[in-house]
């Protein structure tokens, strides 16, 4: 059992790492793009969810794009994007921080030349 729960916590791990290092190359595109991205992204994949859960559940017979509907699901995308870089940004940093912290003291160990 011991080695199953230390199997799935290296995966989790090197998820997280893969999570990371792909954030960088993202994060290096800029938060313009990706908040634009995510905002547009989000809205056309909810409005064709919508009017799929509409045709599919409700029976209506042609689905109903409206352009109300996209503005506010754009708009949403838009508060999810910029969430979503804040909370990215904050693990970023972090393991940032745990990194320098723990080759710090590696580097205060030099020896001091006194001649």
């Amino acid at each position: 059992m011991k080695r199953i729960v230390t199997i799935i916590q290296g995966w989790r791990h090197r998820r997280e790492r893969r999570s990371l290092e792909r954030w960088d190359q993202i994060r290096a595109e800029g938060k313009k793009r990706f908040v634009v991205r995510t905002a547009l992204t989000y809205g056309v994949l909810l409005v064709a969810w919508t009017d799929l859960v509409n045709v599919l559940l409700f029976a209506e017979i042609k689905p109903a794009i409206s352009i109300f509907k996209l503005i506010f699901f754009v708009l949403f995308g838009y508060f999810v994007g910029s969430s979503t870089w804040t909370e990215r940004e904050a693990k970023y940093q972090k393991a940032l921080q745990e990194t320098r912290a723990t080759a710090l003291p590696d580097s205060t160990k030099l020896p001091t030349n006194r001649a």
